[in-house]
């Protein structure tokens, strides 16, 4: 990738590709202990143990886009989690175009895409230490392009089932890329705030009545929004607010 004035960290990305990997999180990991340098973007056309939130299988079919951006932000380790929303954002920017004005993207927090209300996204956020001491991140994304699982907790869908026919996971990536660099700069420049308002402008259900499974809990209430740590505030039935930070929301 070459330089250029308008994103001042560009030279600090570049790209690694692989036919296959057990999971591009897990070898930007490895890169990370092994000495990589910071923005890195892993795409693997397939993965043999790709994995969602919470552990959870993320089937890795060819033909759909499996990436991961290794960093090592400037930035305290308690604003890390900004990233899924930083790479919400540059994945909503990277599908518009091509899925066009007949179809809607939505944000369903903490860190799916939906179209038409059905998954076709997913990020992976992870920070760990390595051993000398330094913090990293890892942002995992999944996109499906050719196909979707049957089998999962949400409906989920693909670019080829809702139209978009000529396609590749090489188009979705140099998009991707180039959309990423300009969020993580703005959000590297201008912090969290701008990122905040812009992801609740296509938050899934924000004032709408939902259900949040956190844990073994199941909690209904309003989705009021999103708090300035990107955690979801809850109305609940009898008026108080509960602050959740991690589950899944139907």
């Amino acid at each position: 990738m070459t330089g250029n004035a308008a994103h001042p960290l560009i030279d600090d990305f570049h790209l690694l590709s692989y036919d296959e990997v057990d999971s591009t999180n897990d070898e930007a990991k490895r890169l990370a202990e092994g000495g990589a340098s910071h923005g890195a973007f892993l795409w693997a056309k397939r993965q043999t143990a790709g994995r969602g939130r919470m552990g959870r299988s993320w089937v890795s079919s060819e033909g759909n886009l499996f990436v991961s951006v290794l960093l090592k932000p400037d930035v305290m380790q308690e604003r890390f989690s900004e990233l899924s929303f930083v790479s919400a954002l540059a994945v909503l920017e990277t599908l518009q175009p091509i899925v066009g004005a007949q179809c809607t993207l939505r944000l369903k927090w903490p860190n799916d895409i939906l179209l038409d209300d059905r998954k076709v996204g997913g990020i992976l956020l992870e920070s760990f230490q390595t051993t000398d001491g330094e913090m990293w991140a890892v942002v995992g994304l999944g996109i499906n392009i050719e196909h979707h699982p049957e089998e999962v907790l949400f409906p989920a869908t693909c670019l080829k089932e809702a139209g978009v026919q000529i396609v590749s996971a090489k188009i979705v990536l140099s998009r991707f890329i180039h959309h990423f660099i300009q969020q993580y700069d703005a959000w590297m420049e201008n912090g969290f705030p701008p990122v905040r308002a812009a992801w609740r402008d296509h938050g899934w259900r924000l004032g709408q009545e939902i259900q949040v499974t956190s844990g073994n809990d199941k909690i209904s209430g309003r989705f009021e929004d999103i708090d300035e740590q990107g955690r979801l505030r809850l109305v609940m039935p009898g008026g108080t607010r509960r602050i959740i930070s991690a589950g899944d929301v139907a």
